[in-house]
């Protein structure tokens, strides 16, 4: 497979799951099937009870977009990955309100201390303000994976500099860098499944140990841990709703990065060469369905290229969200594949 078909795979995954996931946003996997006569498989408009209500035709949210332009960032500064650069892609992404109107909690509040503003943190008498643990740095982290083909250990060190400055703690970090390494190992030509699930594992105990040595200790679930767990039940064999309802009463599928970052790797495993299915399946599975099928568009569109994505959304997404998903493609391919 070429290198740019996996490239835009990836960075194209990433866009669909989260223009997909966020008609869904919120509502349980049974809501879904309900309101939607039957679960998702295309885009709509968004609907008036979602955080996306108003918004056109192929909207992505923050879960792409700072993805995104931290990607755009890295192409910028040739790979040099630094503290400069991790800011830069956030504040560079804050300008634009169309996507900063959906930045969770933890990255709002990181924007306004970059900004010079005053953050207000009712929660900072706290040994460990365990609500930091949020998903917010695995969900914009995956572009870190494209540009360490095949090199985990230096992916995993990127991740957690860019991740410092909004989300400096152990449990998020781990999340992201098992994201991270997902992706560098996938970028490999003869990368499988099993290789992308076991860099997931690697990279969120590596991630896990440098965070508690650089960042904030937390007193939340392990990650590494869920992550077995998810794909344990991926690999029951049962039907395709059956385990993503699993997954979602075992493993949970919400904003804190030890339930959707382990449910990313389950669904991965429910879905072998089977792209747009575990997208699907992360739009459908309920609660944070962007987060959580952006993820898992990085990963599959990284191992498996554009293979059965559909591509009639490709320009659609791009234009209405004004982001060249082939142009960035295209520019990582050019720095960092010579």
């Amino acid at each position: 497979m070429k290198t740019n078909e996996k490239l835009l795979g990836s960075i194209y995954g990433a866009a669909l799951g989260d223009a997909m996931g966020a008609l869904t946003e919120t509502r349980s996997a049974e809501m879904i099937k309900e309101d939607f006569g039957g679960f998702v498989e295309t885009l709509f408009l968004p609907p008036e009870d979602c955080f996306a209500h108003g918004m056109p035709l192929g909207t992505v949210t923050d879960d792409f977009s700072l993805a995104y332009f931290t990607g755009v960032e890295l192409v910028k500064s040739a790979g040099v990955v630094d503290e400069k650069a991790a800011r830069n892609a956030v504040l560079e992404w804050a300008k634009h309100p169309e996507f900063f109107r959906f930045a969770g909690p933890t990255t709002q509040a990181a924007v306004l201390e970059m900004e010079g503003g005053e953050s207000v943190n009712a929660k900072a008498y706290l040994a460990c303000d365990n609500s930091k643990a949020t998903n917010g740095a695995g969900m914009k982290i995956f572009c870190v994976g494209l540009i360490n083909p095949g090199n985990m250990d230096k992916a995993i060190e990127d991740a957690v500099t860019i991740c410092m400055p909004t989300h400096p703690s152990n449990t998020a970090i781990s999340g992201a860098c098992a994201v991270a390494a997902a992706v560098s190992k996938a970028m490999e030509e003869k990368a499988g499944l099993k290789d992308v699930i076991e860099a997931g594992m690697y990279g969120a105990a590596k991630g896990f140990k440098l965070g508690t040595e650089k960042g904030r200790r937390l007193a939340v679930p392990s990650v590494e841990k869920r992550i077995r767990l998810a794909v344990e039940i991926a690999e029951r064999g049962a039907g395709w709703e059956e385990t993503m309802l699993e997954l979602r009463d075992v493993i949970g599928a919400g904003l804190m990065a030890a339930e959707a970052i382990p449910c990313v790797f389950g669904i991965l495993a429910a879905n072998p060469q089977d792209a747009f299915g575990a997208v699907k399946m992360g739009v459908n599975i309920g609660d944070d369905t962007d987060t959580v099928a952006t993820m898992v568009g990085a990963v599959a569109g990284a191992l498996y290229g554009m293979s059965n994505l559909p591509v009639d959304y490709l320009k659609l997404i791009s234009e209405t969200n004004g982001l060249d998903i082939e142009g960035l493609a295209k520019k990582i391919e050019e720095v960092f594949y010579v």
